[in-house]
């Protein structure tokens, strides 16, 4: 047998190995210094042989001590690796980079220990900063061209040793040589990937020739495309679609249906760069605010693949961090407007395994939907019961499963250096387990997409193939209109693929495994005596490749339909067991044994005619059983309490699904923390239980359906109570314009009769208010009142897209009428003010015309004529004091013409309306002090009208 040369790359994980023991308290300095040296310097025997693989060894295992120093600010670790990576440099097997120093200064943690770390750096200045060889002339030029940053103790002194001065000037100094250097060798470190990862996409015919490849890398190294996405079924999509389409270096992606809301944001060289510094501002924000979520364009794809529709049941079973779930809600209301169906209808099942994730996962689908359920549950062990015995099923299960990440390796630098051809390996057992789970969990009939952001066949073809030897399951090719009309160049699925073996070369088949003595399962070939299998592989499959999309994040697909025949069988036998590197991963079903998850989490359903609901939730219904229950039969929802939450609407069908899992399903894991099931969040809280104030999402979903307790209000009176967070109805009996009116100028009506039907009769608008109120106390919903006339230029609500605002209110009464309080949160608000902002100044600058000014100004001055100011004011008290001549151009006067004349008589200010008045002579005939000799009389015009 032929040895093969030893090219095995070892795993982050793997070289971490005991790290930890070396920051173990109670060690003293020197046996902390004798535990790093034998840490880094005890290369495995299969790098001894070779100098640069020894090498490369130490230098990642320096690297990995003095991060590990710096993140847990441990001085003693990262002096003993200084003293050890210096004594290696001495004796000419590896130099310092840039990065060790930095970290190493940034592990001090005291003035002494900084001291005593610069002192060690400037006695072996020239080995850090001078060094011999290439390293250490690219370091002291660095240093040079940053204009000497290096302070005076690390430059030559009399005893080779300087004072040092600025402890702060030496640690900026270090980290600007490291930075500079590193941005020197940033392109000459990656320039190239490994010599494995190029043979293995070669060989397994991913890429054609090494030219393709090198675009390939390109394409991964690359700037990405920034994709990013509106919520739109929330309360704001509107108005945010509306501020992004059609701004400059914004696209929207075609090939989504628009109620998706995806977008582009282009970085090409020919968008100014004005144009772009204000487009990453505003996405910025805009994120912040958790109105829009960052998601790359590749990852739409399984959505869009999936076809989720409303009224079905869909489980994702890796959700974090919640792209894809959110996008599901989307897509299901999108298509839900066009339809019977209400998009509360279904169930949207997120569910992720790890603590962490899931409780961010649980954060960001906080309030979205009635049918979302958040759950925290190990995806290979997710509970499965046939229906006979109560389980339930889902229509649609979506399995992005966790994977190497080869198509998002620009995201890690070290992932080029830390790449391996075994890596894959470490990820299929969990992937088939999650995979068959899908299965489990799918209705017959129904699908199921499986997708990676790999591009190895061992996470794909090989996860794919296996699941379907276990029969029950066909692949789907995937819709024209995804293929051909979506501007994506997918490539196909491999038919066949190799094996790497773990002497570095490469296998054909198991057998031949089996003869080299081989480790490894038959579960990682291809199917060669499956020709059926093979070509649904190379039909159905989809690969996305960077380099022929436009760098896109590369990914893969595929489509599986669960069929009627021939899968009881299989479902309802014990659990298989996939062998990988001598370990286990069993398969076995949850049993729904004990009390229910919704139960464990304290939530409790409420019928339609109990007290708390129909106090809490029947006041928007007329106080009417008959109307609530109603209105909760036609969306598909019930009515909960949770503990310490508050009242929930959920859906019927989230109910049912998360009523079938138990509290204590078996799940083996590690710590016992997370071998228990975990319902995180389901449906959206209605009335918050601390404050019993309706809520912001409330407000949003009840609002359509609501038959009482729903006040319209103009668009100015709303930014008045979003802004002071009180609005007083009782004021408001008469036009503020008018009352304004009166109060600024002293003035009076013309018409007596109009000013006291004006004091009879209120606002339209008021009044139905108050008939709406009635005697009612309590939670409200605000809403926008459609504008009477085009003419409001800044209250134009429906052209900003802000009629679907609705806002939580709570209605008190007092000693001064009727008071309207603001129910939502500080955030809440400031995040309304600032989507109120930005959709008016971007229809101000869009969508007003010239005609909607014009008739705003008119409609201005006719609520001005109104008036007779001559009649309560004369042209003192209109001009204000006596004007001297330094004063005479601030003559309240729409236009000052100046007519000289010495001979004729002053002429008298004619009102806008009404009779004449008689001039005031301190004012009129005062010449202007250069006017020299001559006099000068102003011919007044029409007085301005206040």
């Amino acid at each position: 047998m032929r040895a093969s040369p030893l090219c095995r790359y070892d795993s982050f994980t793997s070289l971490r190995g005991n790290v930890a023991s070396l920051f173990a308290p109670l060690k003293s300095p020197e046996s902390v210094r004798r535990e790093v040296h034998q840490y880094v310097c005890h290369v495995p025997w299969r790098y001894k042989s070779v100098p640069g693989q020894r090498g490369s060894w130490m230098r990642g295992t320096l690297s990995l001590v003095f991060g590990e120093a710096r993140r847990r600010g441990s001085y003693t670790v990262a002096r003993a690796a200084v003293e050890v990576a210096l004594a290696q440099q001495q004796q000419q097997q590896l130099t310092i980079e840039p990065s060790w120093v930095k970290n190493a200064l940034a592990a001090c943690r005291t003035a002494e220990e900084m001291h005593e770390m610069e002192t060690l750096l400037a006695r072996h200045r020239r080995l850090v900063g001078g060094g011999v060889g290439e390293a250490g002339h690219q370091l002291t030029s660095a240093t040079q061209r940053d204009d000497a940053l290096l302070p005076q103790s690390l430059q030559d002194g009399e005893d080779g040793v300087g004072e040092l001065r600025d402890t702060s000037l030496l640690a900026a100094g270090y980290s600007n040589v490291a930075l500079a250097t590193l941005r020197q060798k940033r392109d000459h470190v990656v320039a190239a990937p490994n010599a494995s990862f190029s043979r293995y996409f070669v060989r397994q015919g991913l890429v054609e020739d090494e030219a393709e490849l090198m675009e390939l890398f390109k394409a991964l190294r690359g700037r990405q495309p920034v994709g990013f996405r509106v919520l739109t079924s929330q309360m704001y999509g509107k108005v945010v679609e509306g501020l992004l389409y059609g701004r400059p270096g914004i696209e929207p992606l075609s090939w989504l249906p628009p109620m998706c809301g995806a977008f582009v944001m282009s970085d090409t060289p020919d968008i100014p760069h004005n144009i772009l510094l204000s487009n990453r501002q505003l996405l910025r924000a805009l994120a912040n605010e958790r109105l829009i979520s960052f998601q790359s364009t590749s990852s739409m794809l399984p959505v869009l693949l999936l076809d989720p529709r409303p009224g079905e049941s869909v489980l994702d079973l890796c959700a974090s961090p919640g792209n894809k779930a959110a996008l599901i809600v989307d897509y299901v209301t999108g298509l839900s407007s066009s339809t019977a169906l209400s998009s509360e209808s279904g169930c949207i099942v997120a569910n992720d395994a790890i603590f962490s994730r899931g409780h961010a996962l649980a954060q960001r689908l906080q309030g979205v939907s009635p049918n979302i359920a958040v759950t925290q549950i190990q995806g290979q062990h997710f509970p499965v019961q046939p229906i006979a015995t109560g389980g339930v099923q889902y229509d649609k299960v979506l399995v992005d499963a966790p994977c190497s990440g080869e198509g998002r390796m620009h995201k890690d630098v070290m992932s080029w250096r830390m790449w391996h051809p075994l890596k894959a390996v470490e990820f299929f057992a969990t992937q088939v387990a999650l995979l068959r789970r899908a299965v489990e969990l799918c209705a017959a009939g129904g699908c199921v997409v499986y997708s990676t952001c790999t591009l190895n066949p061992l996470e794909n073809e090989a996860v794919v193939s296996t699941v379907l030897a276990d029969g029950g399951v066909e692949l789907v090719r995937p819709p024209r209109s995804m293929t051909a009309n979506t501007g994506w160049h997918f490539s196909r699925g491999l038919p066949r693929w190799l094996v790497p073996s773990r002497a570095g070369g490469f296998l054909h088949t198991f057998a031949e495994a089996e003869a080299k003595g081989e480790k490894t399962t038959v579960e990682l070939f291809p199917p060669d005596g499956n020709a059926k299998v093979q070509a649904a592989l190379e039909a159905c499959c989809l690969r996305v490749l960077p380099h022929r999309n436009g760098g896109a994040e590369g990914f893969f697909l595929a489509a599986l339909r669960k069929v009627r025949h021939g899968s009881s069988a299989r479902f309802l036998s014990p659990p298989p067991k996939v062998t990988v590197d001598g370990e286990a991963a069993a398969i076995s079903g949850g049993q729904l044994v004990g009390d229910s998850i919704l139960h464990a989490c304290g939530v409790v359903r409420l019928s339609a005619g109990n007290m708390l609901l129909r106090r809490h939730l029947g006041g928007f219904f007329n106080d009417s059983a008959t109307q609530m229950e109603a209105f909760l039969t036609k969306c598909g929802l019930c009515a909960a309490w949770r503990e310490n939450r508050g009242l929930l609407l959920i859906s019927e069908s989230s109910w049912a699904h998360m009523k079938a899992i138990s509290s204590t399903t078996a799940m083996p894991s590690l710590s016992s923390s997370s071998s228990a099931a975990a319902l995180l969040e389901v449906g959206i809280v209605v009335i918050d239980a601390a404050t019993g104030s309706l809520t912001e999402s409330g407000a949003f979903h009840l609002r359509p359906y609501a038959t009482s307790r729903v006040l319209p209000i103009p668009f100015s009176e709303m930014q008045w109570l979003l802004s002071h967070q009180v609005l007083k109805l009782s004021e408001l009996q008469e036009d503020p314009k008018l009352v304004a009116r009166r109060i600024v100028g002293s003035m009076t009506r013309v018409s007596e009769e109009a000013e006291a039907a004006q004091c009879q009769t209120p606002l339209q608008w008021v009044a139905h208010a108050f008939a709406v109120i009635g005697s009612r106390e309590g939670n409200f919903i605000v809403s926008c009142l459609p504008p009477s006339a085009p003419t409001e230029l800044h209250t134009d609500v429906n052209a900003a897209g802000l009629a679907s605002l609705s806002i939580p209110v709570l209605l008190r009464r007092s000693s001064s009428g009727v008071e309207l309080h603001l129910s939502l949160s500080q955030d809440a608000r400031q995040r309304c003010l600032a989507v109120i902002g930005r959709a008016l100044a971007h229809n101000r600058r869009t969508g007003a015309t010239a005609a909607a000014a014009a008739a705003l100004e008119q409609e201005h001055m006719q609520m001005g004529a109104q008036y007779d100011t001559s009649r309560t004011m004369g042209s003192a008290g209109l001009e204000g004091r006596p004007l001297t001549a330094q004063r005479q151009h601030r003559r309240l006067y729409l236009s000052t013409s100046f007519v000289p004349s010495t001979s004729s008589p002053p002429l008298h200010t004619v009102a806008a309306t009404g009779p004449t008045i008689a001039p005031h002579n301190g004012n009129i005939g005062r010449g202007c002090a250069n006017d020299g000799g001559n006099q000068t009389h102003l011919r007044p015009a029409r007085c301005f009208e206040i």
